[in-house]
């Protein structure tokens, strides 16, 4: 199912609904994909749709007969891609020389009987005119006795979408003409933002989980009790002073050499897991309880390059909001493993005051088969989004 599979540059797909639509209102051909046995078939079809609160309804005509309504017929599965393209290699728009959009759907397909009650066979018919600039009355009704309509219902956990330069509003999903490239002087896109940007409203309560104020500061290194066994890092912070502080926990995997291979070897709110499966994030904290983000490290599947695993901490847009690190007057972290459980308190560096971002802590091998997690070391980054860490650790190429 396609509301279950990652997307891999996930700073480019698509979440808002009137963007999707908006997309849709460019394209006019879906390629059609049926289940034809050792090969799939897949036919490109004139549409009309209609968005609901829990639907995406794609409204398709045909003849009554024909190899591919005696596929669906037997299989009513199907899945829909919609895309286009546009190319101006002489000439970069915000810094990019193409562009793309796409739609990508699953759905079931059924006939839209005439006349039937709730069957919204008239509804199709007007959704599809509608879609490609035909009047209401543009065809007789006779027209309509030679074909037949049919809807492919598709929930929005099966609707996919993405352009390959990022998005901020539905008037942007149409490509600028050659003029409008030419006389643009908008700057290119700010792809950290996108990449470290969340893809949906805060809905947290105000305040902040609390209970580890009291436990002993965390100093030099504790040792992991059970090498061999799931570590669970729960970290926990508070600001009094401001108690919508949208903070953020990432986990990187440094190699030997304390850089990071690629962009996917971390995880962090937009990227569950990091590509061996080793680390895994538990969620944002704005859509669970505020101030208690939660990572999870398997260290026996880490990958062989792994030297190291850092933990950063920071603030969600402080360059909007006017936000930095200083603002907090509490942290600390819960470790549970092989059956055992150790709370500490983090000391905050002064380093952190005015800063975005920041180095929380890191699990290290000692060398003998153990692993330590150490807390804060004063190592800060000039920028929140996760772009500023990539460069301060020997990542520059991952925009991939």
């Amino acid at each position: 199912m396609i509301g279950d599979i990652p997307m891999r540059r996930f700073e480019s797909q698509v979440w808002d609904r009137e963007i999707i639509r908006a997309i849709l209102d460019q394209i006019q051909i879906v390629h059609v994909g049926i289940n034809d046995g050792d090969y799939p078939y897949v036919v490109p079809m004139n549409f009309g749709y209609e968005m609901t609160e829990d639907r995406l309804l794609i409204y398709l005509h045909c003849a009554k007969e024909g190899h591919k309504v005696d596929l669906w017929t037997a299989n009513p599965k199907v899945s829909l891609t919609f895309s286009m393209f546009t190319n101006h290699p002489n000439d970069l728009y915000r810094g990019a020389m193409h562009d793309f959009r796409s739609v990508m759907a699953n759905g079931i397909i059924r006939r839209l009987v005439p006349h039937e009650s709730g069957a919204q066979h008239g509804r199709a018919v007007q959704a599809i005119l509608s879609h490609n600039g035909r009047r209401p009355n543009q065809f007789s009704v006779p027209h309509y006795m030679f074909m037949d309509v049919y809807v492919v219902e598709c929930g929005w956990a099966h609707v996919t979408a993405k352009s390959e330069e990022p998005m901020d509003r539905a008037e942007e999903a149409a490509f600028p003409s050659l003029e409008e490239i030419r006389a643009n002087t908008e700057p290119p896109r700010d792809y950290a933002y996108y990449f470290s940007r969340k893809q949906y409203r805060e809905t947290a309560p105000e305040g902040f989980a609390t209970g580890l104020e009291a436990c002993p500061p965390l100093e030099g290194a504790w040792p992991v009790p059970d090498a061999g066994s799931l570590v669970e890092l729960e970290f926990r912070w508070s600001a009094a002073g401001e108690p919508k502080l949208d903070c953020d926990i990432a986990a990187y995997i440094l190699d030997g050499d304390g850089q990071i291979p690629r962009r996917y070897d971390m995880a962090f709110c937009n990227q569950a897991r990091d590509r061996s499966g080793a680390i895994c994030h538990l969620g944002d904290d704005i859509v669970g309880i505020r101030g208690k983000e939660t990572v999870t490290v398997n260290l026996e599947k880490l990958p062989d390059f792994a030297g190291r695993i850092l933990f950063v901490i920071s603030v969600y847009e402080a360059d909007r909001r006017g936000w930095d690190l200083g603002m907090i007057d509490s942290l600390g972290i819960k470790m549970k493993n092989g059956g055992t459980e150790s709370a500490f308190r983090l000391e905050i560096p002064e380093t952190w005051r005015g800063k975005t971002a920041a180095a929380a802590g890191e699990l290290v091998p000692r060398g003998d088969g153990v692993w330590e997690l150490k807390g804060p070391d004063g190592k800060t980054f000039d920028d929140w989004k996760a772009a500023a860490v990539f460069s301060e650790y020997g990542l520059k190429r991952w925009k991939e």
